[in-house]
């Protein structure tokens, strides 16, 4: 399977929350609460899930850049072992706003990613504009 990017992750998004709002709105008109309440938390999980996969891509490029910073091929390895947080310390070291911005973003990831909290509200349009921009300002998309 090829690569997958924001760009994939965007349409694949549009179409399930289509079809989740479709169902939706056939629920309002059949007056089904129980199964439009059942959908609105799908779309909350859906919401989450893709959060953490938007995530995963601004992941891999600070990986690749914390890689890129590092001479030794044995910090190399030990980097991939540590924590995101060194790693994310390491490619950003001089962008403290942005940093900070991953940071709290990556909070979010591990609460959803280990169902720790999965709140509603993620506004994966938004989230997905801003990954867009974070990744430009990382060198990558």
């Amino acid at each position: 399977m090829a690569k997958i990017g924001l760009d994939e992750l965007a349409d694949a998004y549009k179409r399930v929350r289509r079809s989740i709002a479709r169902n939706m709105e056939d629920a309002a008109d059949f007056d089904n609460q129980p199964i439009f309440d059942a959908l609105d938390k799908n779309q909350t999980i859906v919401d989450a899930a893709f959060f953490v996969l938007i995530f995963g891509q601004l992941e891999n490029r600070i990986n690749a850049l914390a890689q890129q910073k590092i001479s030794d091929s044995k910090q190399r390895q030990a980097l991939r072992e540590g924590k995101f947080e060194k790693r994310l310390e390491i490619a950003l070291r001089n962008q403290s706003d942005l940093r900070m911005e991953i940071e709290g973003w990556y909070r979010v990831r591990n609460d959803a990613a280990h169902g720790e909290s999965i709140a509603s509200g993620y506004e994966i349009e938004a989230v997905l504009e801003r990954a867009r921009e974070i990744e430009k300002l990382l060198g990558g998309g």
